[in-house]
């Protein structure tokens, strides 16, 4: 019984310093990650501020064809989750292109996001999966 014990005071303990990481993470900074939608390739590249627990910045998604994306992004850090969503318009009158994706993500080290992102816009289109961003 005490081998049980001290195993999950052992996890227990690898857990709290895991929080206690990310809750001395700040995501300021410049983070990329790539993703892959069939044949479709694009890298996004997201300038985050973070101002307490929250925050804020510019993303510009790069297609492997076509034109460029960019965006704003808002978000809360709340330990190691942090939750972001990322809004873009592009094109104007009365059918320009809108674009919302929500992201989930959890804090894996201070250089590494890991999490899951939906995105929708207005042409009925949706998309779900993972991804990893590095800082760079």
């Amino acid at each position: 019984m005490s081998g049980k014990r001290a195993l999950l005071a052992y996890l227990l303990l690898i857990q709290l310093s895991n929080l206690a990481l990310a809750e001395n993470v700040d995501l300021t900074g410049t983070w990329e990650s790539k993703y892959s939608f069939g044949p479709i390739e694009q890298v996004t590249t997201a300038y985050i501020q973070q101002v307490k627990d929250n925050l804020l910045g510019s993303y510009t998604v790069k297609p492997f064809t076509g034109p460029e994306e960019s965006g704003i992004l808002f978000g809360t850090v709340d330990g190691d989750v942090v939750k972001v969503n990322f809004l873009s318009v592009a094109g104007s009158g009365a059918n320009p292109k809108v674009t919302i994706t929500l992201a989930d993500v959890r804090i894996t080290d201070q250089n590494t996001l890991k999490g899951s992102y939906y995105y929708t816009n207005n042409e009925n289109t949706a998309i779900s999966g993972s991804f990893e961003a590095t800082r760079k």
